[in-house]
């Protein structure tokens, strides 16, 4: 939690979960990270309790993909790690706020390609690379993780619907997405379907 602590106090954006502080009293000895309350629940709830519209559920993807671009065009660049639904947080007035920086490392992190933290992550948004039993060196680095996981996301909060939730197990996710098989995203959400390239499109791209 500590590494979580030090990369998500230096970040400031209107579309990141601002970090207040720490609390060594509540669950001493160990602490608590504090921030904001977001009765909203996250993004996929939301979707669904408030009935959106479509229009207003891609409104709600752009302000992710500006959150996404903030994380990548810092420099070192930061890795989210695990971008889905549930770790997409909505405040009071109606903004999407990234949460969870568990599994955030920065882009010019040393790191072993067997490190856990380059295969960890919430394997039905997880990028094919690391599913491969040998994926490509540093991969836990690489920014396309956060743009894949986006493109599931954008799936997820259009259908209500977890990616491949036609699987009941995780290993047959895997074996699907190692064979080319991807989400199907809506014809319009062209620029979002790009998200599921060997190149991945860079996120920035999609705000115009």
């Amino acid at each position: 939690m500590s590494k979580e602590v030090l990369l998500w106090r230096q970040l400031d954006h209107a579309n990141v979960l601002p970090f207040l502080g720490i609390n060594t009293e509540l669950f001493s000895p160990s602490f608590c990270i504090v921030s904001p309350w977001m009765s909203n629940g996250d993004i996929v709830s939301y979707a669904k309790n408030s009935s959106l519209n479509l229009s207003t559920k891609l409104e709600h993807t752009i302000q992710i993909a500006e959150g996404l671009f903030y994380l990548h065009e810092l420099d070192p660049p930061v890795v989210h790690g695990d971008i889905k639904g549930a770790n997409i947080l909505i405040s009071d007035d109606r903004r999407c706020c990234l949460a969870d920086f568990g599994l955030s490392v920065l882009d010019t992190q040393s790191m072993n390609p067997t490190h856990t933290a380059s295969v960890q992550g919430s394997l039905r948004w997880l990028a094919p690379e690391f599913i491969n039993p040998t994926p490509l060196p540093n991969a836990g680095r690489l920014t396309s993780r956060d743009i894949y996981a986006f493109g599931c996301t954008v799936f997820e909060i259009l259908t209500g619907r977890p990616p491949f939730s036609h699987h009941n197990l995780d290993i047959s996710v895997a074996i699907d997405v190692l064979k080319g098989v991807r989400p199907v995203l809506p014809p319009v959400c062209r620029s979002q379907r790009r998200c599921f390239q060997v190149s991945p499109y860079d996120v920035g791209l999609m705000l115009g």
